[in-house]
């Protein structure tokens, strides 16, 4: 038998001096109700209530008993509370990030949810949008940063913010002698980028911004910035990246011609988490910080 719970039961029944009433307060239905306690009853040996059609009264029994019962289940609470916030100080909170985010924007959202964790301690994870969404919903991760739009009910998200993109474009393309460039310059190169199934959502509306311009993309999948890096190192890709230090020799750096190209990043935690509103506070904060540094991501 669950002690503390039937105690529960004899406490809620104690106070309201009626089976209906108290059971209305403990959120159930009446017949489990008297069955538990009379099921409490039998347990200790001793008749708790005088039930009668206006109601029960306590016994005397009853009356002795109560306060201790109303100890109990107060003390049974506090030591709930206090493992749980011990628990909460001890744990390592699980951060995972989608590959696209910057290197230096990753390392301060380690920094700021650290500091923002009792523990102080933090796991990285770095996995697509729709992997962490999963690992969010299962519990593997506590705070994920993914790519909007996709679909993350029933997470909790903080505000999306707009990270600016620019092209990465071989050096000898003739669209690297433009800055800023129309997209409609990019002929003849393919677009390195994540593939479709990492973001399915945010995929087709980057494709959208393509098409709108007639342009009908050959994409080689690159999981993250350095595969991209390397696809327009070789000379026949362009790719679009948020990190504002990513380069290399033959790689020339220029601005697009449209705001509508954008890495839209989202925070999120589980519904039923327990990690705190300012974790996922402090982790928005970071990121609209980054994507307000002056002069933008280049």
């Amino acid at each position: 038998m669950n002690l503390l719970l039937h105690l529960e039961f004899f406490i809620a029944v104690a106070e309201e001096q009626h089976f209906g009433r108290a059971a209305a307060r403990l959120g159930m239905t009446q017949p489990p109700l008297s069955q538990g306690v009379k099921k409490l009853e039998r347990e200790l040996g001793v008749t708790l209530f005088h039930r009668g059609a206006k109601g029960v009264r306590l016994t005397a029994a009853g009356q002795s008993l109560l306060p201790d019962a109303v100890d109990l289940v107060a003390r049974a609470r506090r030591f709930t509370e206090s493992a749980r916030r011990r628990g909460t100080a001890e744990r390592t909170l699980r951060l995972g990030v989608m590959p696209k985010v910057p290197t230096a924007l990753v390392a301060d959202l380690v920094a700021t949810v650290r500091a923002a964790t009792p523990s102080g301690r933090v796991e990285v994870t770095i996995a697509p949008s729709v992997e962490l969404i999963d690992q969010l919903g299962s519990g593997a991760v506590d705070v994920g940063v993914v790519e909007h739009p996709a679909l993350v009910e029933p997470l909790v998200g903080g505000d999306v913010v707009a990270l600016p993109l620019t092209l990465l474009v071989p050096a000898t393309h003739p669209a690297a002698g433009h800055d800023p460039c129309e997209l409609s310059r990019l002929g003849g190169l393919r677009l390195a980028s994540p593939p479709r199934a990492d973001g399915p959502a945010a995929y087709d509306l980057q494709g959208d911004v393509f098409a709108r311009l007639g342009m009908d993309l050959d994409v080689v999948h690159a999981p993250d910035d350095r595969w991209a890096l390397a696809s327009v190192a070789a000379g026949h890709a362009f790719a679009l990246t948020a990190d504002p230090e990513l380069t290399a020799p033959g790689v020339r750096r220029v601005r697009p011609d449209t705001e509508s190209l954008r890495l839209r990043l989202r925070c999120l935690r589980a519904a039923a988490g327990d990690v705190p509103d300012d974790v996922l506070d402090a982790a928005a904060a970071c990121i609209a910080r980054f994507a307000a540094t002056p002069g933008g991501p280049r």
